[in-house]
């Protein structure tokens, strides 16, 4: 098995086995000790010359071992999640193939993305047996260049433990004090593990609760700390990074914490960056922005005011300050693909200039092409993001060219790129640009897709569906819903969608619906419960809500309750009843607190809780098709039988 020669000496598994006694196993195949093994054992993140990242990551899983759960397998799938699971393409099932030794591969494409962490379990699909490690699940750090453990690898490993992991089908539950184990062993000042400070104090005040004793005692531990490393500045900035989003420390501390900052490292302006977390904090959006400028006058050299620049260059209305703003960030970094790209997007937003919007536009591209050839730039983004990137330009460029009646020129910029296309906004845009420039029977096709993809613009969508499709004689509206239901069997066909079925207790919740319900957590035992978290500025969500409620009248016996946070305007919510025409769907208003006890991160995020009060199903991003998912999901638990954890509770 090849492996970087850096990182040659790590075995990343697993059950740790020495490299010896690794050797001495594969003399005789009886006697492995060990189920998997991943080549290489400590990927290099990012890249550097001379040694460039790898592209791809090998898992073996060896049945003949002697700690391998699965004896006999006849067919194998991969769960695998990389860092936190937030971002797109992260959470990956797999297929492994076996080969003529008995040991099963399965390939994990890295796509370029600068991965820090990974963590994944091995099922065997036809008997559902599932290898975890011996409950640990297999875990595969990543390393820098020297072979050394990446800081941001320990971080997310250390994340792992605080349950968020439990949303993508990995079963290990909040323990906040593994958590705090796993960051204090790379903690060795003043050599490493400075980056991981604001982590510790963050999951020891959740591990503590907080409460006043537990500010206390950690404001004492701050103290003790800053006090310890103001001459070496191990640790001080990140050390910043927390206190600075506390408005418990008192401001003494603070100060005294900054004065050692810009006496260590005075390049690095902590007052500015004070200055940025509190506009971070506020909530009132005009005070905000009031500190924003605040921010950009008092020190406007500092990095932190480029941040604040780029978040006003998208707040701001009066063209004159975005153009002044503009203008500020292209000097202070003319290598910045993301100025001229924000500033094209406030003229698109504004509708205004949108001939110079394109102009800009093409300087954004140019600059991320250029970032790519210089080996020198201060920044490499990888050929995941690079994509990313490419495609929503050209998708805000389509937009610019249809407002400026020059559909062909935006049939030009998508076609080539419709293979990249996931979402119904890409492909609404392909459609009104086929359809402005006349060819309706490509416009129809790309139409469809809109609407069977979730987005604002399905809506939309429909009704210019609808109309073009009765325009063109070409069958009746039960005709054209016919064809729009196969086309949805077919998505979720070729998705091959196998539901992950968990097994994690339910924190308690006492919900009141706009309309008046009371759904508290203790009198829906014996019903299933769909919890969906959604928020009016979403995206994603919004499109999900009016297929919730059709599966809501179809399965009575359940109960789907849908969840915005509380400071939700509601005047907002009422708009999206309005126009989503949600009569029927439960909406709640609750306090953050609740997302964050069941660990769902962002929006919108949909759980399945089963009778007896247990997390069974969990999509942590928009469900591609609602009403199949969810009846895939049911099926699924259905067949999985109650979870083992409520049968072992029911016994004692």
């Amino acid at each position: 098995m090849r492996a970087h020669s850096f990182c040659a000496f790590i075995l990343c598994v697993v059950s740790t086995v020495p490299l010896a006694a690794r050797q001495a196993a594969t003399d005789d195949p009886g006697q492995f000790h060990f189920a998997a093994l991943t080549d290489p054992a400590c990927p290099v993140v990012g890249y550097q010359d001379p040694v460039p990242s790898p592209k791809e990551l090998h898992v073996l899983y060896f049945p003949m071992g002697k700690d391998a759960s699965i004896k006999d397998p006849k067919s194998l799938v991969l769960h695998l999640v990389f860092d936190n699971g937030f971002n797109k393409d992260d959470n990956l099932t797999l297929p492994f193939t076996r080969r003529a030794d008995g040991v099963w591969l399965a390939t994990v494409p890295l796509r370029g993305t600068f991965h820090h962490y990974a963590i994944y379990r091995i099922e065997n699909r036809q008997s559902q047996q599932v290898d975890a490690n011996d409950g640990k699940d297999f875990e595969v750090p990543f390393c820098d260049v020297e072979g050394h453990r990446d800081e941001q690898s320990v971080r997310f490993e250390a994340e792992s433990y605080t349950g968020k992991l439990e949303a993508y089908g990995v079963d290990r539950p909040t323990d906040y004090a593994k958590a705090i184990e796993v960051l204090e062993e790379h903690i060795h000042p003043p050599s490493r593990g400075q980056s991981l400070i604001s982590s510790l104090w963050k999951y020891k005040l959740k591990l503590h609760g907080d409460t006043p004793e537990a500010r206390s005692t950690l404001l004492a531990e701050i103290k003790i700390f800053i006090g310890n490393h103001s001459s070496d500045g191990f640790g001080l900035l990140d050390a910043l990074n927390f206190v600075a989003y506390q408005d418990w420390v008192p401001p003494e501390t603070m100060e005294i914490l900054v004065k050692a900052i810009e006496s260590k490292y005075p390049d690095d302006n902590a007052r500015a960056f004070l200055l940025l977390a509190r506009g971070s904090r506020e909530k009132d959006k005009a005070k905000q922005i009031a500190l924003m400028w605040e921010l950009v006058d008092k020190y406007p050299e500092s990095p932190h005011a480029d941040l604040a620049r780029k978040r006003l260059l998208l707040e701001v209305t009066d063209i004159s300050q975005q153009e002044k703003l503009y203008r500020q960030l292209r000097t202070k970094d003319p290598e910045d693909p993301f100025a001229p790209w924000n500033m094209a997007s406030t003229c698109a937003k504004a509708n205004q200039k949108l001939p110079e919007a394109l102009a800009l536009l093409d300087e954004a591209a140019k600059l991320f092409d250029a970032s790519v050839q210089n080996k020198r730039a201060r920044i490499h983004y990888p050929e995941a993001t690079l994509k990313d990137v490419k495609l929503r330009i050209a998708l805000q460029r389509a937009d610019i060219l249809l407002r400026l009646s020059r559909p062909g020129e935006a049939v030009s910029t998508l076609q080539p790129l419709k293979n990249d296309f996931t979402s119904g906004h890409s492909y609404y845009l392909l459609a009104k640009a086929l359809e402005d420039a006349g060819d309706k029977a490509a416009a129809i096709d790309a139409y469809v897709e809109a609407v069977v993809r979730p987005s604002n613009d399905e809506e939309k969508a429909n009704s210019a569906l609808e109309s073009l499709w009765l325009a063109q004689k070409l069958g009746s509206k039960q005709a054209l819903q016919n064809r729009i239901e196969r086309r949805l069997m077919q998505n979720f066909s070729s998705a091959d969608y196998l539901p992950q079925v968990l097994e994690k207790p339910a924190p308690d919740f006492d919900l009141t619906t706009l309309h008046g319900e009371r759904l508290r957590s203790s009198q829906l035992r014996g019903k299933k419960v769909v919890l969906d978290f959604w928020s009016v500025w979403c995206g994603w969500c919004l499109p999900e809500l009016k297929p919730l409620q059709d599966f809501q009248e179809k399965h009575p016996e359940l109960v789907v309750a849908t969840v915005v946070d509380a400071s939700t305007d509601v005047k907002k919510i009422e708009a999206v009843r309005r126009t989503r025409k949600l009569t029927s769907l439960r909406i709640s208003r609750t306090s953050s607190d609740l997302p964050e006890k069941f660990n769902a991160v962002g929006v919108p995020n949909t759980l399945i809780i089963d009778e007896d009060g247990y997390v069974r199903i969990w999509h942590s991003g928009s469900i591609p098709d609602v009403s199949r998912y969810l009846e895939a999901d049911l099926k699924a638990i259905a067949a999985a039988g109650p979870a083992t954890k409520a049968i072992h509770a029911a016994a004692k």
